[in-house]
């Protein structure tokens, strides 16, 4: 009898406590979503605007000429044989691509901005303004945008024939 009465008052204690619970309104996301005019929330966020994003390409220099500005930095145009890139510059890969840079900091490396040495290796650093995957992409126009560059001399053409050669000691001496 003791076990029927303890376990008749869990039964009981188990079904009122849902029943003492308040009643909260709709938390769900779709409501959250609905603003005081109606108009979903998604509809105003920003993911659709262009945004910037890191580009960074490299590769051989077919031509270009810089001009010094006061404060240091250069504009001009370089035109690049690209063969390195990262994940937003893929579409440049094994492409010739002309820069325009605009008061960017360049790093010469002892060369003339000038007369810039064709087959000198360049990396260009920049942003590029994209929208999200997400959005419609009618209408938007990637730009790219260069601050930084990095040209160096090309490599030294490596002489196979010039390894040093051992001298064979003549015969008969």
């Amino acid at each position: 009898m003791k076990k029927l009465a303890i376990t008749t008052a869990l039964a009981l204690a188990a079904l009122a406590v849902p029943a003492a619970a308040k009643d909260h309104p709709d938390h769900s996301t779709k409501a959250k979503a609905e603003t005081e005019h109606g108009q979903s929330h998604e509809a105003k966020t920003p993911q659709c605007k262009l945004h910037g994003a890191g580009y960074v390409a490299g590769g051989t220099l077919e031509s270009g000429t810089l001009t010094k500005n006061a404060d240091g930095t250069y504009d001009g145009t370089l035109t690049v044989k690209v063969s390195r890139a990262n994940h937003h510059a893929k579409a440049d890969k094994g492409t010739s691509r002309t820069y325009t840079l605009d008061d960017a900091r360049v790093k010469l490396h002892g060369q003339d901005g000038a007369a810039l040495k064709p087959g000198s290796r360049v990396k260009v650093q920049g942003k590029v303004s994209k929208l999200s995957q997400k959005c419609d992409q009618t209408g938007s126009t990637a730009t790219t945008t260069i601050k930084r560059a990095n040209i160096k001399d090309p490599k030294a053409a490596e002489d196979k024939g010039a390894e040093t050669e051992t001298e064979t000691p003549a015969e008969g001496a």
